[in-house]
């Protein structure tokens, strides 16, 4: 007896193919209808506008941290009260070493970016990009040392640049590129080239703002709707009980929002305070908006950058807009006429 002997498709067996092409075409159809809904001629302006707003509220947020900074006065680590809090000190954790420069860091960020000159996609492109970041450290200064919980920290970050104009950069930022797949372009290239590390360091000066609070009142699950959703959104998982084309398109359904799921889950982790002790006090992101900064500079240094941020955000988005009524004026002018 032959024991490879070819599987034959019977006829359950092709109605069952038949199903599952139906409802990957019919998932399809949906999406592109609604992307053709959400994403055309008249909706774009609004799509704009309101990028341009979201931009110009950032740049509000970022400069009401400015102020919070400010207007805050530096505590000691263990006599700062519970509440809004800040804290300058050095920084202690396992951490990475940075990838080009070799430093122990409690974050670092590392980019390639290269000049394309075509004139549909002019500009510089991301050719590679990597980070790391510790989940927990611990701020020392002269009185003692608190926890922090860096999730959901804006970091304000040592930046050094290599521009291939300069010439080679160090040999680890060679190797790295060459790992890729890309060469380091000569100074008079046409495709310049430039390598981005951002850092703060371990061990190092650290400054963080942020809500000092007893562990046992962080929330066992994100606050806010939009988390928790995801959060139960990537756990879920389709039961399947019959063959039916119902549960063809639940499967396939069920397969686009676990794709979405995961796509955006770089933007949303998982929610885990850290396991110690429930009246030990650390520093995190709190739930009531206020700002949470961790920056490797000193506190002049991160109010210069966060005035920086807040209004490269407020004159775009401010631009942004006015850009777009004014296109939509002229618009619709051209239509009345």
């Amino acid at each position: 007896m032959n024991r490879h002997t070819a599987y034959r498709l019977g006829p359950r067996d092709v109605l069952q193919l038949v199903y599952l092409a139906a409802a990957v075409l019919l998932v399809g159809f949906i999406g592109l209808f609604g992307f053709a809904l959400l994403f055309n001629e008249i909706t774009i302006f609004f799509w704009m506008f309101l990028a341009g707003f979201l931009s110009f509220r950032h740049g509000f947020i970022q400069y009401r941290n400015r102020l919070a900074v400010s207007g805050t006065a530096t505590a000691k680590a263990t006599a700062a009260a519970i509440g809004l809090a800040e804290l300058s000190g050095r920084g202690h954790a396992a951490g990475s070493p940075a990838p080009i420069t070799g430093t122990p860091c409690l974050f670092w960020k590392l980019e390639v970016l290269q000049w394309h000159t075509q004139s549909k996609r002019r500009g510089w492109r991301r050719k590679l990009e990597r980070s790391y970041r510790v989940d927990t450290l611990e701020l020392e200064d002269d009185s003692g040392r608190v926890l922090v919980w860096t999730r959901g920290a804006e970091i304000i970050p040592i930046k050094r640049l290599w521009r291939s104009e300069d010439g080679n950069p160090p040999d680890a930022a060679l190797r790295l590129v060459a790992g890729a797949g890309l060469q380091w372009p000569a100074p008079s290239s046409r495709h310049p080239m430039k390598i981005i590390e951002q850092r703060v360091e371990r061990d190092a000066p650290l400054y963080v703002m942020g809500t000092l609070a007893e562990r046992r009142q962080i929330p066992a699950r994100p606050p806010g709707v939009f988390p928790a959703l995801l959060e139960k959104w990537r756990q879920t998982t389709p039961d399947l009980q019959d063959r039916s084309f119902g549960a063809a398109f639940t499967f396939v359904g069920h397969g686009a929002r676990r794709w979405l799921a995961k796509d955006l889950s770089t933007l949303s982790p998982s929610w885990s305070p850290p396991a110690v002790d429930p009246h030990q006090v650390l520093l995190w992101k709190g739930d009531q908006g206020r700002a949470f900064i961790i920056s490797g500079l000193l506190e002049r240094d991160a109010l210069t950058a966060l005035s920086r941020r807040a209004w490269l955000s407020i004159l775009g988005g401010a631009g942004l807009m006015a850009g777009t009524l004014l296109v939509a004026v002229l618009k619709l002018t051209d239509v009345i006429r």
